[in-house]
């Protein structure tokens, strides 16, 4: 029964606002401040159950004591003589910030990094009070007009007992999809357990789906138990790999693998914003729930200019896999990024530098000091030198040794040969003429200083010049979102990436791209790899959407784009949505439609769709 029109104390009810399994939230005014406030008033058979208002006392005077600027303030709660069970709290203009996903995303990932810095903050209050929240999800979350964000809701969840919560209007109190496993099995629950439900929030708001679902609230809750979920990066390429860590850590299945408070997870995102420069997320938050898409560019273009100069420094510190790490981020958010690819390729040359360097150092292990004892025993003590000649070229394992002003000596194993330009370069081969078969050993120092010994080559006349394979070039494929890669009819990659790293010979290959989202055959494309070519960027042929209505007027008639079809059609035969090229990034995007009978609009709203899924959009009730 609505109490609109009534009084409850001093609070006269406004209007219902909403209402869930536990309670209704009304607007109410106190008639004694003259203020808005928000009325949370039990359910019936819950208020009369003097254990159940015993519990709401305890939790409205233990979040009473909780003041936060991110925290929902509660000003009243009922006393045992009221009929009454209720909440008073301050009354916020806004949304919840689940209304708010569904219309914009919280990208790029730093976004929804700032949003749970935010609401662990305030977290982080509660559990240094001892004060547990038990139901954190985005829709008690509220973002208010102004764009500060707000956590409701405090405690609510202990007022109920287990056996309630697995049967109240046939569905876990406290949202099955984000609980933590402890708490499914009955066990005693501290601050991890909400610290597991901010993980599959933040999950949600980085890839756009929840890290557990299924059909129905028992698999759901087996599949936490599983605690088995895909990588986030696998739908959101540009999720780095320290927020990755971070989301890992909450979802442990063990609650001492976790965060051990809200505030341990707090300070994780402040540390990993503050390397993006983002350390003022209270700053920088209403600036994105007021202007979402223009707040978006602009703090993109900021964090890959910070990943960029953090890559370049870390390359100066031969930190090659974190740089790298920098880098595939950026081009994730840009892939023509034409710094990246110059730092890329810098990192290239200088492993390849480094890996010809092992190369001399290992065949001079092998065989050098060996080879100049023997040529002493042979040649005794005498003593051979020849006159700088012009460059010659010497064969060396997979390379030739370019040498210039060379001396000779059968037994001297000291460098006679003095670093200058061209003095020991390591080439390709094929690149320089011959040389003159000259005496039996060379010493020669190359540009590194480590000692690296050769034979000059015997002349023989009759035997055939060889060439050598030429040298396998480092090739980069992106892949959008990301896909398997198989190239000339060889097996597939073990992982769909985002980005593969290949060394392939010079000359025509065939690749052909596949993904368990794609279309059957996949696509199959031959480029010409040639020196010089570094990226090579591929499209995933991704399945359509599939989009259909329930819950409407049979007849109603549903608009998505240019097509349109009753209600009763688009369930026999959905609606078949292609992605966008810039929806290619990642795997969800949005697609406006209507629903109108008779010319008055039924709904009107945005969908997520990810290719080659079915979403039924259904009737709110």
């Amino acid at each position: 029964m609505s109490l609109v029109g009534r009084q409850i104390g001093r609070y006269r009810i406004l209007e219902q606002l909403g209402q869930g399994g536990m309670s209704v939230v009304y607007k109410g005014l106190d008639t004694a401040l003259d203020r808005e406030v928000a009325v949370k008033v039990l359910h019936p058979h819950l208020s009369t159950k003097p254990e159940s208002r015993k519990r709401l006392d305890r939790e409205a005077r233990a979040v009473a004591r909780l003041h936060h600027p991110n925290i929902l303030e509660v000003y009243d709660f009922s006393g045992a003589d009221s009929a009454e069970a209720f909440i008073v709290t301050e009354y916020i203009r806004g949304k919840t910030l689940r209304e708010f996903i569904s219309a914009e995303p919280l990208s790029p990932p730093e976004i929804a990094a700032m949003v749970m810095h935010e609401i662990a903050g305030a977290l982080a209050h509660a559990h240094d009070q001892s004060v547990l929240h038990r139901d954190l999800k985005p829709e008690n979350v509220m973002v208010r007009d102004d764009g500060v964000i707000k956590l409701t809701d405090f405690g609510i969840a202990k007022i109920l007992d287990r056996d309630e919560k697995m049967t109240m209007t046939g569905a876990l109190v406290g949202s099955p999809a984000h609980m933590a496993p402890e708490i499914i099995e009955g066990e005693e629950s501290g601050a991890e357990a909400d610290v597991f439900s901010l993980g599959t929030m933040l999950y949600l708001f980085v890839t756009g789906k929840l890290p557990f679902t299924a059909p129905n609230t028992t698999a759901t809750l087996k599949r936490i138990l599983d605690c088995v979920y895909e990588d986030p990066r696998q739908s959101s390429p540009t999720c780095s790999d320290e927020l990755t860590e971070i989301i890992g850590r909450c979802l442990q299945r063990a609650p001492g693998e976790r965060y051990a408070t809200a505030g341990k997870l707090r300070d994780a995102l402040a540390g990993y914003l503050s390397e993006l420069g983002l350390t003022r997320p209270h700053e920088e938050l209403p600036k994105f729930f007021l202007d979402p898409k223009g707040y978006r560019k602009d703090v993109e273009q900021r964090i890959i200019g910070t990943l960029l100069e953090r890559a370049q420094k870390l390359i100066a510190e031969k930190r090659s896999a974190r740089a790298l790490s920098c880098l595939n981020q950026v081009l994730a958010h840009d892939p023509t990024n034409e710094r990246a690819t110059l730092l890329l390729d810098a990192m290239k040359a200088k492993k390849l530098r480094e890996q010809r360097t092992k190369r001399l150092l290992r065949l001079t292990a092998a065989g050098g000091t060996a080879f100049i004892i023997g040529m002493a025993a042979l040649k005794g003590a005498q003593i051979a030198t020849r006159a700088p000649e012009p460059p010659i070229v010497l064969p060396f394992g997979p390379h030739d040794v370019v040498l210039t002003s060379v001396r000779w000596s059968p037994l001297r194993v000291e460098p006679l040969v003095e670093p200058d330009a061209g003095v020991a370069e390591l080439i390709d081969a094929g690149t320089a003429g011959s040389a003159d078969a000259g005496p039996a050993l060379a010493v020669v120092k190359p540009r590194n200083g480590t000692p690296v010994i050769v034979k000059p080559p015997e002349k023989r006349p009759d035997q055939p010049q060889v060439t050598p394979p030429a040298a396998a070039i480092e090739v980069q494929v992106m892949v959008r979102p990301f896909g398997f890669l198989a190239i000339d009819g060889e097996p597939r990659s073990a992982d769909a990436l985002a980005m593969h790293r290949l060394k392939l010979s010079p000359g025509d290959h065939r690749f052909t791209v596949t993904c368990d989202d794609c279309e059957a055959s996949g696509i199959t494309r031959t480029v010409s790899i040639a020196p010089g070519q570094e990226a090579i960027s591929l499209v995933a042929p991704l399945k359509p959407s599939l989009l259909s209505f329930d819950g409407f007027p049979s007849e109603a008639i549903v608009q998505v784009g240019a097509e349109t079809r009753t209600v009763a059609e688009s369930m026999s035969s959905p609606f078949r949505i292609t992605t966008p090229p810039e929806g290619r990034r990642a795997m969800l995007h949005d697609v406006k439609y209507s629903v109108t009978l008779q010319g008055a609009t039924l709904a009107q709203d945005v969908a997520r769709v990810q290719p080659g899924k079915l979403l039924v959009v259904r009737r709110a009730p």
